[in-house]
C-alpha cells in the first residue's frame, strides 16, 4: 500500500464497503440465512433472540466499513474503534437527516413534483451508487496493488462502461437493486453508504491528525 488515503478517497471507499455490506445483508436475509441463524436457538427463545440479532446484523455494515477504512488509513495500529464509531454515528446522523428531508419534502412539494421525483429518482440513485461503489472498490484494489494512477484511470473507464451498460442492460442493473425492495432498506443503504462513509473517513482522518 502506497502512502495514506486522502479524505475523499476514504469516503468513496466507505460508500463501496458500506453499500456492498448492506446489499449483502439484505441478500442473505432474502435467501433465508437469518432464519438459519435462528434455527440454532430453541424456538421458544426466537422472539428474544430476534431483538438482539437484528441490531447485530444491522451493525455488520458499520463494522465492515470501519475496519476496512481503518486499514486503508495507512496508520499502524489502525484506528479501528474510532472508524467503526464514526461509521455508526455517521449512519445515525444520515438516517435522521434523510428522514427529516423526506417528511419535509412530502409536506412542501406539490403532488406533480413528487410524482416526477418518484419516477426519476430511483434510476438516478441506482446509477450514482453503482458508480460510487465500483469506483471505491477500484481505488481500494489499486491502492493495495500500489497502482493509484491506474486505479484512477480505471474509475474513468468504469464510468464509461456503466453508461454503456445502462443503455444496453438497464433492466439487469435495476434488478440488482430489487434486493433492497423496501423503503426502510433503501434508507438504511443510503445512510450507511453516505453517512457512514463520510463519518468513517472523518474519524480516520481525525485519528491520523489530518481531518478535513
Amino acid at each position: 500500500m502506497t502512502g495514506r488515503s486522502g479524505f475523499w478517497e476514504l469516503a468513496v471507499s466507505g460508500v463501496a464497503v458500506g453499500g456492498t455490506a448492506v446489499w449483502a445483508v439484505a441478500a442473505a436475509a432474502r435467501v433465508g440465512v437469518l432464519r438459519l441463524l435462528l434455527e440454532v436457538f430453541p424456538r421458544a427463545t426466537w422472539d428474544t433472540v430476534t431483538w438482539g440479532l437484528i441490531p447485530l446484523v444491522l451493525f455488520v455494515p458499520c463494522a465492515a466499513q470501519g475496519a476496512v477504512l481503518a486499514w486503508l488509513s495507512g496508520r499502524r495500529p489502525a484506528p479501528a474503534r474510532r472508524a467503526v464509531l464514526g461509521s455508526a454515528l455517521g449512519t445515525l446522523v444520515a438516517m435522521g437527516v434523510l428522514g427529516a428531508a423526506l417528511l419535509d419534502g412530502v409536506r412542501r412539494l406539490p403532488p406533480r413534483t413528487l410524482a416526477v421525483l418518484a419516477k426519476t429518482a430511483p434510476d438516478v440513485l441506482i446509477v450514482l451508487f453503482t458508480l460510487l461503489i465500483a469506483a471505491g472498490w477500484l481505488l481500494m484494489i489499486a491502492r493495495a496493488a500500489g497502482r493509484l494512477v491506474a486505479g484512477r484511470v480505471a474509475v474513468l473507464l468504469a464510468a464509461v462502461a456503466l453508461a454503456v451498460l445502462w443503455q444496453r442492460g438497464h433492466a439487469q442493473i435495476v434488478a440488482l437493486s430489487y434486493i433492497l425492495d423496501r423503503p426502510e432498506a433503501n434508507g438504511f443503504f443510503a445512510s450507511v453508504a453516505v453517512g457512514g462513509g463520510l463519518g468513517t473517513a472523518w474519524a480516520v482522518r481525525r485519528a491520523t491528525g489530518e481531518a478535513g
